[in-house]
């Protein structure tokens, strides 16, 4: 009786979880047929207020922007912003670890706190599962507002696939940080071993700090009920540059997100270039039929990806199973070897970078929290290329004799992660 028991409760969990892939690659699967968008190389200024349009936000104008790549250059800026706090620090992360870095970030947020700045903390409960409790302890003991984002709980399961993937910092009201980076030491350093992770950043200035700070916004909500919405934490915020932003908040509840429909209208707005480097590259079949048409109408479409240092071995095989219909549409695809890339970037016919949170699969489309900015600017696109060409020389290109040498079973494999693709 027993056993026939816990044969029907598995069975009804299997169907629970074959149900929830199911159901989020069809939402994931939609296609974002962008009818009409201003080319972005004819009409830069149209082609952000389309994307604007797409996702339901607004170009925002008077920026500065500045990119850090690794560790070695993210870290310090966000430890120097948190160190110099007179107001409020306010901070988002999927990934909080143990080690030097986390240290060092919860000894600065606690120190923000003791001399009265206002710290309020969010931490994915899956993501940041590692950190350990004493740096918790050590933070709320400060004064710190630690909370974590959508605890499992027996009436709320069914949220708790749905992640906060957002990496925010907000100090002031006035500055504020986004990008791929997670607090944990395999970030530190330059990107050069396999124990360094390669990554990017920015820091933005002028009035489009007010998106960050709300993205922060709503996630305290979601985790604490609060909404701290005065003039302490949306002051005034006069222009500091001239650089066009659109903030991309993203949070999937039906059909598809601002997030793929961001990426979807990058595609089809460019003109001569799209170069996108993302560390989990599941697209859709909608998705990888956009990439080739963007290939046959003259793009110069090159995807770069995780190589063998990939820290989810089964998105890397899900990722292959797409590899075939880009490598007839003559998609370039190459796999970065020194290290694992966790970049989140799209650079389109050198004017307009997107920068964030998002990855290109269906958990980033169809179920987690993001967050990215896409700036019209020549000299971040310029920037970004440079990294970009400079990453392409410690990269390998994928080609057909790859797929060719790939057992029956590999590819049975490839398969079978690329359905379940949405719960990894």
């Amino acid at each position: 009786m027993l056993l026939t028991i816990f044969a029907s409760l598995l069975l009804i969990v299997l169907a629970g979880m074959v149900y929830g892939v199911v159901s989020v690659n069809v939402e994931a699967g939609r296609e974002d047929k962008v009818v009409s968008v201003p080319t972005i190389e004819e009409d830069a200024g149209g082609f952000m207020r389309a994307l604007a349009g797409a996702t339901g936000r607004q170009v925002i104008t008077g920026n500065a922007i500045t990119l850090y790549q690794n560790g070695v250059e993210i870290f310090p800026a966000l430890l120097e912003a948190i160190g110099a706090a007179r107001e409020s620090v306010h901070f988002s992360t999927f990934v909080y670890d143990s080690g030097q870095i986390p240290q060092a970030f919860a000894d600065a947020f606690s120190a923000a706190a003791r001399r009265g700045v206002s710290v309020r903390i969010v931490l994915d409960r899956r993501g940041s599962a590692g950190i350990p409790r004493e740096l918790i302890a050590q933070m709320r003991s400060a004064g710190c507002d630690v909370r974590w984002f959508r605890a499992l709980q027996w009436f709320s399961w069914a949220n708790y696939n749905h992640r906060t993937h957002r990496k925010l910092l907000i100090v002031d009201g006035t500055v504020a940080f986004t990008g791929g980076v997670g607090i944990a030491d395999e970030w530190d350093g330059t990107g050069d071993s396999p124990a360094h992770w390669r990554d990017t950043h920015l820091r933005i200035l002028g009035p489009a700090v007010a998106s960050v700070q709300a993205a922060f916004v709503d996630n305290w909500n979601e985790a604490t009920g609060e909404l701290p919405i005065g003039e302490k934490y949306f002051p005034i915020l006069a222009p500091e540059g001239e650089i066009e932003v659109c903030a991309v908040q993203s949070n999937p509840a039906h059909a598809t997100s601002d997030a793929q429909r961001s990426m979807a209208v990058l595609i089809a707005g460019a003109s001569r270039r799209l170069w996108i480097t993302n560390a989990y590259f599941v697209p859709t079949p909608p998705f990888v039929r956009a990439l080739c048409a963007a290939k046959s109408r003259g793009v110069d479409v090159k995807i770069l990806l995780p190589g063998p240092y990939h820290n989810q071995p089964a998105v890397r095989r899900a990722s292959r199973h797409t590899w075939p219909a880009l490598l007839e549409g003559n998609v370039e695809l190459y796999e970065y070897q020194r290290t694992m890339i966790h970049c989140k970037v799209v650079i389109a016919d050198s004017e307009v970078t997107s920068v964030g949170s998002i990855n290109f699969d269906p958990r980033s489309f169809a179920l987690n929290a993001e967050f990215g900015i896409v700036a019209l600017d020549r000299h971040i696109a310029d920037q970004t290329e440079r990294a970009f060409r400079d990453d392409l020389t410690f990269s390998r290109r994928v080609g057909e004799e790859d797929l060719r040498l790939l057992s029956s079973w590999q590819r049975l494999l490839d398969v079978c992660c690329y359905w379940i693709r949405a719960q990894l």
